[in-house]
């Protein structure tokens, strides 16, 4: 199956109100020339920190695959989290 941008920019839009909704930034897909960028976005900027950080840059497919990734990375931390509060009110 062909990935798309379309594809990629759905992706990113569906974890950052899903799996990053309580984090201080977000992904972000941009296509520089043949490749892909995948981008972290804050959504408060401050000062000495820049707006955005570039993460990876690749392919279509090869930035899909990192998109999982960054996904499934973001579930098990949030998961921690929740572990970590849950065992502080034991």
């Amino acid at each position: 199956m062909k990935v798309t941008e379309r594809m990629l920019v759905d992706m990113c839009r569906r974890i950052n109100g899903d799996k990053l909704r309580c984090w201080d930034s977000g992904l972000k897909v941009e296509r520089r020339g043949e490749k892909y960028v995948v981008m972290r976005h804050y959504r408060k900027s401050q000062n000495g920190r820049p707006s955005c950080l570039d993460l990876y840059r690749g392919s279509a497919r090869e930035v899909k695959a990192f998109i999982d990734g960054f996904a499934h990375a973001a579930e098990l931390a949030n998961n921690g989290a929740v572990r970590g509060v849950e065992d502080l009110k034991s």
